[in-house]
C-alpha cells in the first residue's frame, strides 16, 4: 500500500467504525481461541500500523508478533514501542516451521500475487492444531476505488476461500460473510463512485462518511457478532474465517 493510506489507516483506525466492528467482530472469535492455547505465541501477518499487536499485549499477550512488507508500516509499529517486528514478504515467511500457535492473516491475502503459496507457508510455520484467523474482502464486483489504492490483486467468494485453504491443509472451523447488514448501502456507494469517479475528492473510502453517522453504522456493523456466532451469513462485504491445523491434508 501507499504510505498515504497507511497514514490513513493510523489516524482512524481507533476510531472508524469499520476498523472498530471490524476488530470486534474478528477478537470475539481470537480472544475464545486463544483460551486454547498455554502462553500462545501469535503472529499478526500483514500488521500494518501495528495497532492489533498493541491491542493483544494490552490483553496480556507478550508472545504477539508482526510482519509487514513495507518499511512505512514498520516505522508506526515502531511508534507504538514494538519491537518484534519482521519485515518480510507474506509469501516467503523467514520462520521456522512449527513456530506460532496463532496466525492473524486480516486484509493481506487479498493484496498477493500467490495467496495459495502464503497460505502454505501460513500452514507450515504453524504448530499442529494451531488456527489461523484470516479475514478478506468479498465479491468482485464489489471492487471499487479502495481496491485499486489498496493495491489488491482480488476479491473472494467463500467457496474459493474454502478450496484454497482445505487443500493447503486446513480444516475449517468456521467460514462467513461478514457486513451483511450495511451490503446493500456499500454496494451503492461504491456504484456511485464507480459512475462517477471524478465527483468525489478523497484519499480513502474511510473519508465517505459524515462523521455523524459513525456510530450509527459502527453499531450495525457490530451487531452481527451474535448472529455470527451461531449461523454464517450467505453474503455480505467480507468473509472471515477461522482454520485449524491439522496432521492431514483435507481433500
Amino acid at each position: 500500500m501507499d504510505k498515504s493510506l497507511y497514514d490513513n489507516i493510523y489516524q482512524v483506525e481507533s476510531t472508524h467504525w469499520w476498523y472498530k466492528a471490524r476488530r470486534d467482530i474478528i477478537f470475539d472469535w481470537v480472544w475464545r481461541t486463544l483460551k486454547r492455547y498455554d502462553h500462545p505465541r501469535i503472529l499478526d501477518i500483514g500488521c500494518g500500523t501495528g495497532f492489533n499487536i498493541s491491542y493483544l499485549k494490552q490483553a496480556g499477550y507478550e508472545q504477539a508478533d508482526g510482519l509487514d512488507v513495507s518499511k512505512d508500516a514498520l516505522a508506526y509499529c515502531q511508534s507504538r514501542n514494538l519491537e518484534d517486528i519482521i519485515l518480510s514478504s507474506a509469501e516467503t515467511l523467514p520462520i521456522q516451521d512449527s513456530t506460532y500457535d496463532v496466525v492473524l492473516a486480516l486484509d493481506i491475502i487479498e493484496h498477493l500475487p500467490n495467496d495459495r503459496q502464503a497460505l502454505s507457508d501460513i500452514h507450515r510455520i504453524l504448530k499442529t492444531n494451531g488456527t489461523l484467523g484470516i479475514f478478506v474482502p468479498a465479491y468482485q464486483f464489489l471492487w471499487s476505488f479502495q481496491d485499486e489504492i489498496s493495491h489488491h490483486q482480488r476479491r473472494y467468494v467463500a467457496g474459493e476461500l474454502r478450496e484454497k485453504l482445505t487443500k493447503t491443509g486446513f480444516h475449517i472451523r468456521k467460514l462467513t460473510y461478514v457486513n451483511t447488514f450495511l451490503f446493500p448501502i456499500i454496494f451503492l456507494g461504491r456504484l456511485v463512485l464507480r459512475l462517477f469517479p471524478g465527483f468525489f475528492k478523497i484519499e480513502s473510502e474511510s473519508q465517505l462518511n459524515p462523521t455523524w453517522t459513525n456510530e450509527i453504522l459502527y453499531h450495525i456493523f457490530r451487531s452481527e457478532i451474535g448472529f455470527i456466532r451461531l449461523v454464517n451469513f450467505a453474503f455480505g462485504v467480507s468473509i472471515l474465517c477461522i482454520c485449524e491445523k491439522q496432521g492431514t491434508t483435507e481433500k
